[in-house]
């Protein structure tokens, strides 16, 4: 288990969670990415759990799909427009868990998603910045994201695309990897992010159900100085006009062992 370093005295502590969280976005390593808001929202919003609604769903992915063309892959539009609502959604909800021990109000019409122009998730608001956690054990500990919000939103996602359920796991876990990894390298929460990386290495659930998002990503000895991060799955996004493959995707020749190769 993790050697997690107590969190310094007063620095990251405050009276309103939400303030504490924000605070963590201010400075590096987390200054680069969009933090959550929270209050009441001053622009237009959609309550997450109206996309349980199919058609509201397949509306908010016909209108995305437009951005490729009419004729654009619907299961690749999909796929990508969960990549941004998961990116969104996943990436502060962990890091006030990780670091705050912080559970965010995701349930409900509390999280409610302000949605770009082109009609992707872009920012969460929240009325609040959540309660503390009810217990850190593994298999209940990330239940509010993974368990309530994100497999009811990939079961409609995969029905109404067509898509299997594995890619939009596959797509949520290269985010939830990339913040085990920020976060354990937080100058002062040095291994706070190892709970979730250790749950990325758990095959098996409790009551022997399987883990979707079981080493969503590998490190693989390329011929680099270091490791390369490649994807276990490819998120089909070269599927739409003009996208190329990621730079971590396992399709990519240069991202295959030498052995595989031949």
């Amino acid at each position: 288990m993790s050697n997690v370093a107590t969190k310094p005295s007063g620095l990251w502590t405050s009276a309103d969670p939400a303030e504490a969280l924000l605070a963590l976005y201010r400075q590096p390593p987390l200054d680069t990415m969009k933090a959550p808001a929270f209050g009441p929202p001053s622009e237009p919003t959609l309550a997450a759990s109206e996309l349980l609604d199919r058609a509201v769903l397949n509306e908010q992915l016909a209108y995305f799909g437009r951005t490729y063309g009419g004729d654009a892959d619907r299961k690749a539009v999909a796929s990508i427009w969960s990549k941004f609502h998961f990116s969104s959604v996943s990436i502060p909800t962990l890091v006030a868990n990780l670091l705050l021990g912080y559970d965010l109000p995701l349930g409900g019409d509390e999280l409610r998603l302000a949605l770009c122009d082109k009609g992707q998730t872009v920012r969460i608001w929240l009325p609040h910045g959540g309660v503390p956690l009810a217990s850190k054990a593994l298999q209940v500990r990330f239940s509010t994201l993974f368990d309530d919000h994100c497999a009811p939103l990939i079961e409609v996602l995969s029905e109404v695309s067509g898509l299997s359920a594995k890619v939009f796991w596959s797509n949520l876990g290269h985010y939830v990897e990339f913040v085990g990894k920020t976060c354990s390298q937080h100058p002062d929460f040095v291994g706070a992010g190892v709970p979730l990386l250790d749950y990325l290495d758990t095959r098996t659930l409790p009551g022997g159900r399987r883990n979707p998002l079981y080493q969503p990503v590998r490190y693989l000895e390329l011929g680099g100085e270091t490791p390369a991060r490649v994807r276990r799955l490819c998120c089909i996004k070269y599927r739409l006009p003009g996208e190329p493959l990621c730079g971590g995707c396992p399709l990519k020749p240069e991202n295959k062992p030498a052995k595989r190769r031949r």
